[in-house]
């Protein structure tokens, strides 16, 4: 049974506080083996007879510290010639459709950032750098009712790729035991920015396995600065596989890390790290939210225009079906003819806009006042396509509305407020 995800967890990620740390784990089904990938690059390199046969001892023992001998063989020897030969293994025995699913979901999850150490191509970001540096320490944060998140082809947080990308993107590939040394000491801000983040948000892991010595260093870093309590909500989350409830207390109590754990079933089913990923983005991804709440709703909607209600039509009933449900939309051009159907139908959400209508008046605020007079009950969400005054967004809130929202972010947001308080 995997365990249900921490609410805390779900506050800190709505909030702009969380921080996905993405490792090795969740690519695993589409990047080759580590053995593949080295042999891979073996058939790429142009070594003596002497070096080919070391490398293959190296590969075919298969220990830890062999393999990392073996990589950085290949690195010396191929020199420019390494960063190109292992994105053409990636390219031809990876298979990113494996993990399309995972990349859509994560996607979907309003992290305020994201940050990995895979070099593979299948998430985009940024390279480590003042740019990226910047965008993520100094930006706004990202809100999360923002498209960003639930429109069709939602990019989702933005990624750094702290071990660098395969291809021409401006930064070499962290792949060997000596890469990792120049990375973490020849660049003192790649530190200082990694623990900005890490003593500053809730840190989600997902796919890591916590080998590498200096996350485990900085993780101790922060948790002694903080002087982490038993009592403290922690400060970190993992998904991991077979935890046991004595493990995870201990992980809580002396390591500040909440285990969200999920059965493999004795190593041989891993779909269990796909289900909580899939929950943790139902419970925080906005159109899985807003579509679970109007689940059987009708909603009105109230614009001379259709086409300008046409995507927001489409994604609220989407939306809903996304969540296996179903929701009732129905276009109407006036306000006259909003209260005539209110007359015989009921509604559970009316969505008005704020345009000026042939008697002068927004088209919500006619509404509104035929609803008030009529004593029609129904949730009234104002949309405006240009943004209103202050003292227009007071006259509407007097007459019932619960919002003016001035694009379809705060539309949204609202609906989430309204129907599935976060």
């Amino acid at each position: 049974m995997d365990d249900a995800i921490p609410q805390h967890l779900v506050s800190q990620i709505i909030e702009g506080r969380c921080v996905a740390f993405v490792g090795a784990g969740f690519a695993a089904p589409a990047v080759p083996a580590w053995k593949m990938l080295l042999r891979g690059l073996g058939q790429r390199a142009q070594l003596d007879d002497a070096t080919a046969a070391w490398l293959t001892s190296l590969v075919d023992n298969g220990g830890s510290r062999d393999l990392e001998a073996a990589a950085q063989i290949l690195h010396t020897a191929m020199g420019d010639g390494f960063d190109p030969a292992l994105a053409e293994v990636l390219a031809e025995d990876g298979h990113p459709e494996a993990i399309a699913e995972r990349r859509q979901l994560l996607a979907g999850i309003p992290f305020d950032a994201i940050m990995t150490t895979n070099f593979d191509p299948f998430l985009v970001g940024d390279v480590p750098g003042p740019d990226a540096y910047q965008r993520i320490l100094r930006d706004p944060p990202h809100r999360w009712w923002e498209p960003r998140y639930w429109s069709d082809d939602a990019p989702g947080a933005p990624v750094v790729k702290l071990h660098g990308e395969v291809g021409p993107v401006g930064d070499s590939v962290v792949f060997t035991q000596r890469d990792y040394r120049e990375r973490l000491y020849s660049s003192p801000a790649y530190m200082t920015f990694l623990r900005s983040l890490f003593a500053t948000n809730t840190i989600l892991f997902l796919g890591v396995s916590f080998t590498d010595a200096y996350l485990n260093e900085l993780r101790s870093e922060v948790l002694a600065m903080i002087d982490q309590r038993d009592e403290d909500p922690p400060v970190a989350y993992a998904v991991l596989p077979d935890v046991a409830e004595h493990q995870a207390r201990y992980l809580h109590s002396h390591e500040g890390l909440g285990a969200i754990s999920f059965d493999t079933a004795g190593g041989t089913d891993w779909g269990g790290f796909d289900r909580v990923l899939r929950a943790i983005h139902d419970a925080t991804n906005p159109r899985a939210q807003i579509g679970a709440a109007l689940d059987g709703r009708t909603v009105l909607w109230v614009d001379s225009s259709p086409e300008d209600t046409a995507y927001g039509r489409r994604v609220l009933a989407d939306a809903a079906a996304d969540s296996g449900g179903r929701s009732r939309m129905v276009q109407v051009g006036s306000a006259t003819e909003a209260a005539a159907w209110l007359r015989d139908h009921d509604a559970d959400l009316v969505i008005a806009d704020w345009a000026v209508g042939c008697d002068g008046l927004p088209v919500a605020e006619t509404l509104l006042r035929t609803m008030r007079a009529a004593d029609a009950r129904a949730i009234v969400v104002v949309l405006a396509q240009e943004p209103v005054t202050p003292e227009d967004r007071h006259r509407a809130l007097a007459l019932g509305a619960t919002e003016v929202a001035h694009g379809w972010g705060e539309l949204f947001r609202e609906l989430a407020r309204v129907y599935a308080p976060l």
